[in-house]
């Protein structure tokens, strides 16, 4: 059973860790790749640690130095799962051939697929909800666009590792060990495997068990849910649900995310929308500005009204990032950091009760804005929208709902609000 899995983003490290906390586990998310003592909240059997090394848009050799580092710091902690993103986003191929490097580990295998999330993969191509991935909004994500469908060719941007695939046919003809065994005596050191099913995950984990101790297992949140059986006893679940208004902070640019919020506009008249310029987050956002926001969100949630804040509206938004770095002399990744931070500034001035965070840099910039050093994962209100509890220094006693930017049904923000 794995006991520690890294991850590049915040809102990854939860969806990989609720799958396990659903099978009666202890997660906890730690926030710095750098602490060397655990979080403090449980220590048994039954515990995981997930480290963020929120290493999705950082340059590559800095994500492999923070690799480097939760290795040293966490020796104990093995086997390892690397969570990745389910579109390849990141540091992908770096990230590997450290864990490799560092572990001693001969062999890592790749399986990103995440059917429960239309997310699979075919002949060594992925495809989103049936399309393949160049063709897909992802190709233009504002700080990690990808450049091809293509998983191997993604990995070898950023190793010489010698790389190869497993096909679907493969997969369901029980040939997956065979090949395994075959690419390793060659020298093969990453191996891709597909799958367009969750039953074709299972066959993989069910071909590979007796090799899951000795090697590098990657992939995204959908294969965690097949790395281990359920606890007979499940650890009890903190239940204090608030019907009370619920926060949104909707900074991912991802085109899903605004057809979701413009779906519960338009079918419950309890939510309000406050439309945050970007503009008037660069270079900074002022105390004046600052201010103006906070009283329009605060006074739409103390009227008992439910509130969520986006910074963009349409598909145009994620064209001008461009224009935005280049008036402002800044990288993509600087520009993101920049638009965080201010988000993360205004949630520090608002009194809430229930926070729903969207988009990974957006979750862990709030979240570390209101004073947390990690998560604990309580469960899920459905597949890809976990929720729990900001480890904080401080008493933070509301709780927290996440969701990566390009997850989720259309009517996600109005199934959070039915299980509240």
């Amino acid at each position: 059973m794995i006991k520690l899995i890294i991850a590049d983003d915040f809102t990854g490290s939860n969806d990989a860790g609720v799958q396990l906390v659903n099978k009666g586990f202890i997660v906890d998310v730690v926030f710095d790749w750098r602490s060397k003592q655990p979080l403090k909240t449980h220590l048994n059997d039954k515990k995981i640690t997930v480290v963020n090394t929120e290493s999705r848009a950082i340059e590559y050799h800095e994500a492999q130095d923070r690799i480097k580092q939760v290795i040293s710091n966490n020796p104990h902690l093995r086997p390892i799962y690397k969570k990745i993103d389910s579109t390849l986003r990141g540091n992908i191929g770096g990230e590997i051939e450290t864990l490799l490097a560092t572990t001693q580990v001969k062999f890592a295998l790749v399986i990103p697929a995440f059917p429960n999330m239309n997310r699979i993969t075919k002949n060594g191509k992925c495809y989103v909800n049936g399309i393949e991935l160049i063709d897909t909004e992802f190709a233009t994500d504002p700080k990690t666009p990808i450049c091809s469908s293509h998983i191997k060719t993604i990995i070898k941007q950023q190793t010489d590792y010698p790389c190869e695939e497993i096909n679907l046919n493969e997969v369901r003809t029980h040939q997956v060990t065979k090949r395994i065994e075959n690419f390793v005596t060659q020298g093969t050191k990453i191996i891709v495997i597909d799958a367009e099913t969750n039953h074709d995950l299972e066959t993989i984990i069910e071909e590979i068990q007796g090799l899951l101790d000795n090697i590098l297992l990657v992939g995204s949140a959908g294969l965690v849910d097949f790395l281990s059986p359920s606890i007979t006893e499940k650890i009890p679940k903190i239940e204090r649900l608030s019907i009370k208004p619920m926060l949104v902070i909707a900074g991912s640019m991802s085109e899903i995310t605004q057809l979701q919020i413009n779906y519960t506009i338009q079918n419950d008249n309890k939510w309000n929308i406050v439309d945050l310029k970007i503009s008037d987050l660069l270079p900074e956002l002022s105390a004046t500005t600052l201010v103006r926001y906070k009283n329009k969100i605060q006074e739409i949630l103390n009227d008992n009204q439910h509130c969520i804040v986006r910074t963009s509206t349409n598909k145009q938004e994620r064209e001008k990032i461009d224009l935005y770095c280049q008036q402002y002399q800044l990288s993509r990744t600087e520009l993101g950091e920049k638009i965080c931070s201010g988000l993360g500034l205004l949630v520090k001035n608002l009194k809430f009760s229930n926070l729903f965070l969207t988009g990974g840099d957006v979750a862990i910039s709030v979240a570390k804005s209101l004073g947390a050093i990690g998560f604990i994962i309580e469960g899920q209100v459905c597949e890809g929208v976990p929720y729990g509890r900001l480890l904080s220094h401080e008493n933070l006693d509301y709780r927290v709902f996440t969701k990566a930017g390009g997850f989720g049904t259309k009517d996600i923000f109005l199934k959070s609000l039915r299980f509240i």
